[in-house]
């Protein structure tokens, strides 16, 4: 915990709010429960709504969990020659790594200073108070789920910590933490409603869908293993995958949950208050919907440097997992692929979640709405009228392509891509949006279900009619339609449930990087460097002359995805270095550096400096 000490020092304080964002933490807790402080329906709520509060965890405006995807080969940030997204740090000292333990320890002490206060009153309490205690109990459980899905083993702290808790604190054995908080969360569940009243809080349906999430991950832990050279547990994971496959396929009988059939309105400030986006999001980090509106800088840093900031960008790796609309791979045989033309028809959420290059992008900057060119080629790009009538209005300098900030752009910088999911700014200014982030929606429910059954190999309709639901969303054609020999195929069926969480949950809560160490497909994602856009020949910016790289491209410039049935071609990661001397690419003179005590990070030294009982994850030394 970055620290220990701070950790006791949080518990001593009591968190008392009238709203999520307003909150006091000022009392020592000794006075609190020798009032009896939490012995009301009043006083529990205020708990409550500071625990809601821990759950930011933002570092310069940035919500944590976005960020998580950018540090797997999905995705890229401007400075990833550094970063953990190349496993190029030394972790035992990495900012990151210490923040997030600490983070989320603050967050369990709050959340075990207002239930150990409560304890002594519970069977007296009203139903409202009991309910919102169970909402504390989901939230710890949270975040206990995101400590041993980073670090494996872990200090588990069931009530507030005393000085000597601190002294003699070991690490407890991931599985038994897992069974813990799955017993923990049917007790909560138990007094929540499956849809919460009030947009933000914890339901029944998160509850249970965080239950289904946790042991589906600890499934494929004990089936793949867990860190460097962890022991495998075949019987047991199927424990686990039989718990996830029975506890979505609840929450999908009876919760009263559905998919928005519009995809992008899940990402937008106007579109996630419409009555069908609530419907599929389970739960959310809330921003618009506070007594005092709350912003974020996420989108500032994802943009064209037209209007914003460029700091974190998708990958070609990614945008060729996304299918063509007739649900072929780009590389099989009739998928109608054209390497010169390789944004056309493809799956709608490649052009939902990823700005290629010639999309209009949509901002909003706060003097006026943009509407132009997503140009990896030329110096200036064309501006359209605001109005949607796409009239060219204006030539605008690209500062992007050449100017004193291009080494930042989406196309020095990144690959030649920028996100749009959750950057599509007709609703709100980018650097105050306020759109609410999303940590569960629907759909992983239903992916969740099928990738259990699937490695349960129980597999029936059920199964593909859970994946297909998320596909028919954005009229992709059903599984079985694509390739009837699927049907009853554990592998093929496998990979084609892998690939629709990539594709259809991309950057959201960092759901990727977790299942690249739960499938440990680490090696093999990280076996290339980051290839991006072609680049094109003949470039004379003296003349203005910027021919188009994609006009260039040969029809022998598409990927492969190794050799068939091989664990590359299963997990769809396709590989360029047949011809990636004609693409643009990062890093190109430092190979990734991938080693399997990446699975888990490292208990932080300064942690262990303060608890030497704190053992370390293998790998990582003493």
């Amino acid at each position: 915990m970055k620290k220990f000490k701070n950790i006791l020092y949080l518990l001593l304080l009591v968190v008392s709010v009238t709203s999520c964002n307003d909150y006091l933490d000022k009392t020592p807790l000794s006075e609190y429960l020798s009032s009896n402080f939490y012995n009301n329906e009043e006083a529990i709520k205020q708990g409550t709504n500071g625990v809601y509060q821990s759950m930011y965890m933002e570092t310069s405006q940035l919500p944590f969990c976005t960020l998580l995807d950018m540090y797997t080969p999905m995705g890229i940030e401007r400075a990833d020659n550094a970063a953990i997204g190349v496993n190029n740090l030394d972790l035992l000292s990495v900012f990151t790594v210490e923040l997030h333990w600490a983070n989320f320890y603050k967050g369990i002490g709050r959340c075990n200073t207002v239930l150990d206060g409560a304890a002594p009153f519970f069977p007296e309490l009203s139903d409202k108070a009991k309910q919102y205690l169970a909402e504390i109990r989901v939230i710890r459980a949270m975040d206990y789920h995101y400590l041993v899905s980073l670090y494996g083993d872990v200090p588990f702290f069931s009530r507030s910590v005393t000085p000597e808790d601190q002294k003699t604190a070991t690490r407890k054995p991931w599985m038994a933490v897992v069974d813990s908080l799955l017993i923990d969360l049917d007790k909560a569940a138990e007094y929540l409603p499956w849809a919460a009243s009030e947009l933000g809080r914890v339901d029944k349906s998160f509850a249970l869908g965080l239950k289904a999430r946790i042991a589906l991950y600890a499934g494929s832990w004990c089936k793949e293993g867990f860190g460097k050279g962890a022991i495998k547990n075949p019987e047991k994971a199927k424990t686990y995958f039989d718990i996830a496959a029975k506890t979505a396929g609840r929450i999908m009988l009876e919760s009263g949950r559905s998919l928005n059939p519009k995809f992008g309105d899940l990402f937008t400030r106007s579109g996630q208050l419409t009555a069908a986006s609530k419907k599929e999001i389970l739960f959310s980090l809330i921003y618009s919907d506070q007594a005092a509106k709350k912003t974020h800088y996420q989108s500032f840093g994802e943009t064209s440097r037209i209007f914003g900031q460029s700091g974190r960008f998708p990958t070609q790796l990614l945008v060729d997992t996304y299918e063509m609309t007739n649900g072929k791979r780009i590389d099989e045989t009739g998928s109608g692929y054209d390497p010169k033309k390789p944004f056309v028809n493809r799956d709608p959420r490649l052009k939902g979640s990823i700005y290629t290059h010639h999309d209009t992008i949509i901002g909003n900057s706060g003097g006026k709405k943009l509407k132009f060119l997503a140009e990896v080629y030329n110096s200036k790009t064309k501006s359209f009228d605001e109005t949607g009538k796409m009239t060219l209005i204006d030539n605008l300098d690209h500062p992007d392509s050449r100017s004193s900030v291009a080494q930042y752009g989406y196309i020095q910088s990144g690959v030649g891509y920028l996100w749009k999911k959750y950057n599509f700014f007709d609703d709100e200014i980018v650097y105050l949006a306020s759109y609410n982030v999303l940590l569960m929606r629907y759909a992983e429910i239903l992916l969740t279900y099928a990738e259990a059954k699937i490695e349960l190999n129980e597999i029936d309709n059920s199964v593909y009619a859970a994946i297909n639901d998320v596909r028919f969303r954005v009229n992709m054609p059903g599984i079985l339609t694509v390739d009837p020999t699927r049907a009853n195929n554990q592998a093929k069926l496998r990979q084609i449930v892998r690939r629709e969480r990539k594709v259809e949950m991309t950057r959201e809560s960092g759901l990727h990087f977790f299942d690249m160490r739960r499938w440990r497909t680490g090696a093999i994602e990280n076996a290339e460097k980051t290839y991006g856009f072609p680049i094109a020949t003949g470039v004379d910016a003296a003349k203005n002359i910027f021919p188009e790289g994609y006009d260039q491209v040969t029809p022998d410039m598409v990927p492969n995805y190794g050799t068939p049935g091989s664990d590359r071609d299963m997990n769809d990661l396709a590989l360029y270095a047949a011809f990636g001397s004609k693409l643009r690419s990062r890093d190109a003179d430092r190979p990734k550096n991938w080693d399997d005590k990446f699975y888990l990070w490292p208990v932080p030294r300064t942690e262990r400096s303060k608890a030497p009982q704190l053992t370390q994850n293998e790998g990582y030394g003493e």
